[in-house]
């Protein structure tokens, strides 16, 4: 973990999802954790222009993980909802 994502993890504005199920990445690397950081107003903004709601929600996570939307579709339901859990337990915290 970098010096910038343990802070991070320290001071409540990232926080770690262990995957149940870790998957294969097109890189090779095998994922079986995913940093989700607390949102901002421009990522809520930059989701605006999508369509669905399940467009603008994977747009949002993607940024929020650092990862691409399509690393996102491989992830195993369970995980994607304990991401979205994560999510919006972030954004109820002051």
């Amino acid at each position: 973990m970098t010096q910038a994502k343990q802070l991070h993890s320290e001071m409540g504005i990232s926080q770690d999802v262990k995957l149940k199920y870790p998957v294969r990445l097109p890189t090779g690397e095998v994922l079986e954790k995913v940093s989700v950081r607390r949102p901002k107003v421009g990522d809520i903004r930059a989701a605006a222009h999508l369509g669905s709601d399940a467009e603008q929600e994977l747009f949002i996570f993607a940024r929020l993980t650092g990862l691409v939307p399509e690393d996102l579709d491989m992830l195993d339901f369970a995980d994607y909802k304990e991401i979205q859990r994560v999510f919006r337990l972030m954004q109820e915290q002051e």
